[in-house]
């Protein structure tokens, strides 16, 4: 049966490819900002819906499920495990800013671009799901996959957790992502063990006072000295007060205060990130960070308010789950499929649904073999090689499709 299931992935990817590229196009030409996914989810649908499937758009008004369960009612015989039930998710969103490519699919959306690869992830999972219809019309589906079109993962607070609300991933026993890598070859995907993005949080930190001249700086309280004591002593501070094996790193973007040079503001706000590697460090930065900073500005009589999103913690990979995309990239590609990569200190809100059901996200090759230079996420350039489509459709699609492994 394995056999099969291989060459028919194959076949069928292959016969997708042109259409697959086609619609990644289309996507990229198309970008839309997160929860503002109306034509993205529109053409989803249409596309789910011409394969005979039955895909269910959110609530929240963008992004969709989509269940595809085996034609027959599979048997369980004596000491076998039931089927499981995986999910694939794509993030579907853009990003805001411009799309400065020279290509006749770049954005028509002036301040608006697939500059991180969501419009490649879409594309993959609606090809496994176009796979997966066919196994299943043969009867070599053997476990039931959601598919999940995610809304908002560029956001804070992101799409994640309003897709777990809606039940997106209740009965599920895995679920499965790629992110497009372009640091890593077409033809590979990248893949760790734990946690392989960090926790992120934005934060803010407005102080204030009444204000006075700079020449009586002690009839005042000085909010500009404050500030500084919390740009340089904060992650000073919190270094020594968390385990260093945490990996915390509290970097600031941001600040503002006055407009006069002899006038002492009555406002200032100093905004910027805490990443962090593990859960625990995460949960216990949070905690720390705003009794630090109180501590830190009390000698300047300044009031504090400290104000957090909402965070993301990293996204950890279950070790078994490693080891299903691990066999499903060598099953379908090829033992060079396989690569190694590092915990990045990016975040992803795929971390929320890993939270709730164990499973694996991969880091995608994107980057055309032979190249030693290729633009980095984020970047208003960024383009992949769509080779990586059919990669990417091909290691869901067998990771998804067969497999009964329960990862607890």
């Amino acid at each position: 049966m394995y056999n099969q299931v291989q060459e028919v992935i194959r076949e069928a990817t292959l016969g997708l490819d042109d259409e697959l590229v086609s619609f990644r196009r289309d996507l990229h030409a198309h970008p839309e900002v997160g929860f503002n996914e109306r034509r993205t989810t529109s053409r989803l649908v249409q596309r789910l819906t011409r394969a005979g499937l039955h895909p269910q758009p959110l609530k929240m008004g963008t992004g969709l499920v989509c269940e595809i369960v085996p034609r027959e009612p599979v048997p369980v015989l004596d000491g076998e495990r039931r089927p499981a039930r995986v999910g694939l998710r794509a993030d579907i969103d853009a990003l805001p800013i411009n799309d400065t490519k020279d290509v006749a699919y770049a954005s028509t959306q002036a301040g608006v671009a697939h500059a991180c690869g969501h419009d490649v992830h879409t594309t993959i999972v609606l090809g496994a799901g176009l796979v997966l219809a066919r196994l299943r019309d043969r009867g070599l589906l053997r476990n039931t996959v959601r598919l999940i079109f995610q809304p908002a993962e560029e956001v804070s607070p992101g799409g994640a957790t309003e897709v777990i609300a809606e039940g997106a991933l209740e009965g599920l026993d895995e679920v499965y992502a790629l992110h497009c890598d372009p640091r890593t070859d077409v033809g590979q995907v990248a893949l760790k063990k734990g946690p392989i993005t960090s926790a992120a949080d934005r934060i803010r930190v407005s102080l204030s006072g009444p204000g006075g001249h700079t020449s009586r700086p002690h009839t005042t309280s000085d909010v500009v000295a404050a500030l500084g004591t919390v740009i340089t002593q904060a992650p000073l501070v919190l270094s020594r007060r968390l385990d260093p094996r945490s990996g915390t790193s509290l970097i600031w973007g941001h600040v503002q205060a006055g407009t006069a040079e002899n006038a002492i503001p009555r406002h200032g706000v100093v905004a910027g990130t805490m990443r962090t590697l593990t859960v625990e460090g995460w949960e216990r930065a949070r905690t720390l960070l705003p009794e630090v900073l109180e501590h830190l500005v009390a000698p300047f009589d300044v009031a504090i308010e400290v104000d957090f999103d909402e965070g993301l913690p990293p996204t950890v990979n279950h070790p078994a789950g490693v080891d299903r995309l691990i066999d499903a990239a060598q099953s379908q590609l090829g033992r060079g499929s396989v690569t190694r990569t590092e915990q990045s200190l990016g975040g992803e809100d795929f971390s929320w649904m890993l939270q709730r059901v164990p499973g694996a996200m991969a880091r995608l090759g994107v980057r055309s073999p032979g190249e030693t230079d290729w633009p980095d996420i984020h970047r208003p350039y960024f383009d992949v090689d769509e080779g990586c489509i059919a990669v990417g459709v091909q290691v869901l699609s067998r990771v998804a499709a067969v497999g009964a492994a329960r990862l607890s």
